[in-house]
């Protein structure tokens, strides 16, 4: 049987504080289950509404069907909306929080631990947060982007507010993909701005290179995740942002630490 070991990273935008960061993350690698989500700056909240979409996704996991999301999104809306303090804001803010409230994008990660056949897999997106599948020195699957052009400044949101989510209903902004994998394969799941510098090493998607592969930039980006970032940010090869990463490593359960 297969599990996975995983580890996570992030580190706030420059210039701000950690708890103003409005990435968020869970994982339960005993269900096989991983989240990540990225809240829209000029949101309200954001923060919050991310943290609630990802622990949820771990707690209560969506059915792999996207037109049960719009139902499912309803219970962390109840959640946020539960959790503000109406009573003490002031008229702007309040405004703010029935006009536009929470969005986010959201990244879920499923091993199937009870399917037929080992391995198998699923992910469910909304928006830009990314999903590579690695094996050896090659990607095998980008998800839900297939290139880094397609990269944007407006991204499907996830809101908290239920109208906002209409499109929802036909399934249309909503991505999923299924695929199996094996013992030594690594999945990075990584919001937007760190997606966007992963997709654009060329010498990474070259299986022959001579170059640092993927299990080596992996490793580096495991053991010195903030002075990664640093570098990239100081020499303009990363956009300023929250940036979140999980590495998601597949084992035999023999194999997994204890």
């Amino acid at each position: 049987m297969l599990t996975l070991h995983i580890t996570a990273h992030a580190l706030h935008k420059e210039g701000t504080e950690s708890r103003h960061c409005e990435d968020a993350y869970a994982y339960d690698a005993a269900k096989g289950l991983a989240a990540i989500a990225d809240g829209a700056s000029d949101a309200f909240e954001a923060g919050a509404w991310a943290r609630l979409l990802v622990t949820t996704f771990i707690h209560n996991p969506p059915a792999d069907d996207p037109a049960a999301l719009a139902d499912w999104v309803a219970g962390p809306a109840r959640a946020w909306n539960a959790s503000l303090r109406w009573e003490e804001m002031a008229w702007y803010a309040d405004q703010k929080a029935r006009e536009v409230g929470g969005l986010a994008t959201l990244l879920g990660f499923h091993l199937e631990k009870d399917a037929p056949l080992p391995g198998m897999w699923h992910a469910l997106a909304v928006g830009d947060a990314c999903l590579l599948h690695l094996r050896n020195r090659a990607v095998l699957t980008r998800f839900p982007i297939d290139d880094a052009s397609a990269f944007d400044a407006t991204p499907t949101l996830l809101s908290t507010h239920a109208r906002h989510n209409e499109t929802l209903q036909d399934g249309e902004d909503i991505q999923v993909m299924y695929g199996s994998c094996r013992a030594g394969d690594i999945f990075l799941m990584a919001t937007d701005a760190l997606a966007e510098w992963l997709y654009t090493i060329p010498h990474l998607h070259d299986a022959n290179s001579d170059l640092p592969d993927w299990h080596t930039l992996t490793t580096l980006l495991e053991e010195d995740f903030e002075a990664v970032i640093d570098q990239l940010r100081t020499h303009h090869a990363l956009r300023n942002d929250d940036v979140t990463l999980l590495v998601l490593r597949v084992l035999e359960t023999d194999e997994a630490p204890a």
